[in-house]
């Protein structure tokens, strides 16, 4: 929607003199691209990645250091070289788990990696739509300010003349003080604009960073929402790719319950040295995990994984069934917004300073009176206040459309 015709129809209105504001497109860019949120998701990405590698590997070998045999008792108690089995040993031992187990706990680390890559997507999906509805609020905030500081200087001007009027005895006293209340009124309208400017400006850069005086601006985006188009990508929103990857880490747990029944087994080699009127003696000794009671072990924990998997589809489905019910409930949203404004700029506008003109026309004539003019001044800037804070809406439902589904969304 274009804002050109809203401040048209402010009289006296000035636009803001911006040297060099944020535009919104800077503001989604440097949210995305560094915000804190989404450099403490990047930094657990990378972790999630340098995991990768290590998941898939054997263990570490393992040292060993012994004295074999040592008597403890008789003449030759605590002696290393009375008897022939005696012997001071080094050793290094290795498990080797099974294949399969190490292929799943190498599955289960780049599933890790694709949901840490989702939450990146997240959190820089929760800062750019941050990003747009505190830059859309300044945005508003500073076009209301404008308005009603116009509206001001009319208020101003008809209270200086309502003073000249009754100082020579043509208007009363009344109408003077009614003014002095329009302008007090008008003044805490400021204040209240002012202040929502202020935290716009500080929710803003709380995702962007400092923005320095010139503000935002220098126009409002403009989005092309097509609802076909944001209805077939869905199934690209950046949650929905969550919930699949949550899909395929609740599968690679599976994988490694599965796993756990095939044997695991270890290796070690052993060097014992001993007196040498004996000789020294070598070892080698292999073991191997015996999974003999499935049905009481690894079956209940395959079963649970598949719980989980189930789980983790039905939780993806609530996701898209969500996601579907909030994009038709926006969409809806948006065609109402739409409606109302046509109908205020078509309709409801014209009628106002309709109004407004017939009330110049009866001053001029004589047979009305400034405070009427004034009544119907204020009529037609509260009718354009309407219509910036219902382009605020329509700007903030088109930015979400367009940030949560569009082709962007990612």
């Amino acid at each position: 929607m274009r804002l050109a015709w809203l401040l048209s129809c402010a009289v006296g209105v000035a636009p803001a003199a911006w040297a060099d504001p944020v535009t919104y497109a800077q503001a989604i860019e440097r949210a995305a691209g560094g915000s804190p949120t989404v450099e403490a998701q990047k930094a657990a990405l990378a972790s999630a990645r340098q995991a990768v590698r290590p998941a898939g590997q054997l263990p570490d070998p393992q040292l060993t250091l012994g004295i074999v045999n040592l008597p403890v008792s008789g003449a030759d108690r605590f002696r290393l070289d009375r008897d022939e089995m005696t012997m001071a040993s080094i050793g290094i031992m290795q498990d080797v788990p099974s294949d399969a187990l190490r292929r799943a706990r190498e599955g289960a680390a780049q599933a890790e990696v694709r949901v840490s890559e989702t939450f990146v997507g997240i959190a820089r999906l929760e800062a750019r739509l941050a990003a747009a509805n505190a830059w859309i609020d300044l945005y508003f905030a500073q076009l209301k300010l404008a308005a009603l500081k116009a509206l001001e200087n009319d208020a101003n001007s008809l209270d200086r003349t309502l003073v000249a009027a009754v100082g020579a005895g043509g208007s009363s006293s009344d109408q003077a003080l009614a003014a002095k209340l329009a302008i007090a009124r008008l003044q805490d309208r400021i204040a209240s604009a002012q202040a929502d400017a202020a935290m716009a400006r500080a929710e803003l850069e709380r995702w962007i960073g400092p923005i320095g005086a010139d503000g935002v601006g220098p126009s409002a985006p403009l989005f092309e929402v097509d609802p076909a188009a944001l209805r077939a990508h869905i199934e690209r929103h950046v949650e929905l790719i969550g919930s699949a990857a949550d899909v395929e880490r609740a599968k690679a747990a599976l994988e490694m319950a599965r796993a756990a029944r095939e044997p695991d087994w270890s290796w070690s080699l052993m060097y014992g040295r001993r007196d040498p009127d004996f000789g020294d003696m070598v070892s080698i000794e292999l073991k191997f995990s015996l999974p003999l009671f499935q049905s009481d072990r690894q079956a209940p924990m395959i079963d649970a994984r598949q719980a989980g998997v189930r789980q983790a589809g039905f939780a993806r489905d609530a996701v898209l069934r969500e996601h579907l019910a909030m994009l038709e409930s926006k969409l809806a949203e948006y065609a109402g917004l739409q409606q109302r404004i046509v109908r205020l700029r078509d309709v409801v506008a014209p009628l106002a300073a309709k109004r407004e003109e017939i009330a110049l026309a009866g001053q001029a004539a004589g047979t009305g009176s400034l405070e009427t003019v004034f009544a119907m001044r204020l009529e037609a800037r509260e009718v354009e206040l309407d219509r910036l804070e219902l382009e605020r809406q329509l700007l903030r439902t088109g930015a979400y459309l367009t940030l949560e589904y569009g082709e962007g969304a990612q």
